[in-house]
């Protein structure tokens, strides 16, 4: 690492005192990892090479949950997109700043015990955290998590797509989310988390009420499911659907869909 890169790290990571103030002051952090690097051109072309092979992982994968079963991973449709950036970034030391309703989340952040203390400090908890408030509109946050993919031409794997344009009566607020693994002229190859429940006020406000939260993973509420397959295909002057995991089809279905990437550089801004 760089002598340049050391000094703005430590420069983020701590608070300066005033040279009047001879104490000084300590700062608690919660590192979910460190950030030990920033987002270069050459990270950004290695997310787009290693997601759709962290997608797999993700679908493969089992873990021993809590109550001592094998379990595979669940998301819903936004948490998967996330849990894909969160493993490559954890991996390198790399900087993620997500911004929902709620507030800003940063993998290094100044400790709260309300905020930080049900969660682990690991990637895993940083994801949880992130994902309890963190919906598929958050992804039109073009700027600030995300940034705009121009037109379909540009599209690249571990890009999103969200579903926005099959809803004006909400003025196309993004309420599904796909990330693509494979990228053709012809055919677009996609994964994503998914639920067979309606995140929506007021099911989810009934489901509170009986001490379950449909968006958080530690909940026994969650309505994640295990990730999913799909893909479009280039049809006459449309593009087909099909989900193979549910073995559905819908004709001319892409139009509904809005195109970003991760606002990787932005997050190096802290």
């Amino acid at each position: 690492m760089s002598a340049e890169i050391l000094s703005t790290l430590m420069a983020r990571s701590v608070a300066l005192t005033p040279k009047a103030d001879p104490a000084g002051k300590k700062v608690t952090y919660k590192v979910f990892w460190k950030t030990t690097a920033f987002w270069t051109d050459a990270d950004i072309t290695a997310y787009h090479d290693e997601a759709p092979l962290i997608a797999e992982k993700l679908i493969n994968e089992q873990y021993w949950d809590k109550n001592g079963a094998v379990s595979n991973y669940r998301f819903t449709c936004e948490d998967f997109a996330i849990m894909v950036l969160v493993e490559f970034s954890s991996k390198r030391g790399l900087p993620v700043k997500l911004v929902t309703g709620v507030r800003a989340y940063r993998n290094m952040e100044n400790y709260s015990p309300s905020a930080h203390d049900r969660y682990g400090s690991n990637k895993y908890g940083f994801a949880e955290m992130v994902m309890l408030t963190y919906g598929a509109r958050e992804m039109q946050k073009t700027g600030v998590n995300t940034v705009a993919v121009a037109s379909l031409e540009d599209l690249m794997p571990g890009d999103i797509l969200a579903q926005a344009l099959d809803r004006p009566i909400t003025n196309n607020t993004a309420h599904h989310i796909q990330m693509a693994v494979a990228v053709a002229d012809s055919r677009i190859d996609i994964r994503q988390g998914n639920t067979d429940a309606a995140i929506i006020w007021p099911f989810t406000w009934f489901e509170k009420l009986k001490g379950k939260d449909m968006a958080d993973p530690q909940s026994g509420g969650y309505v994640g499911l295990p990730v999913q397959k799909g893909y479009f295909i280039k049809s006459g002057a449309g593009w087909t659907y099909r989900n193979l995991t549910k073995g559905s089809v819908s004709e001319d279905y892409l139009k509904y869909f809005e195109l970003y990437r991760w606002n990787f550089m932005g997050f190096n801004k802290g």
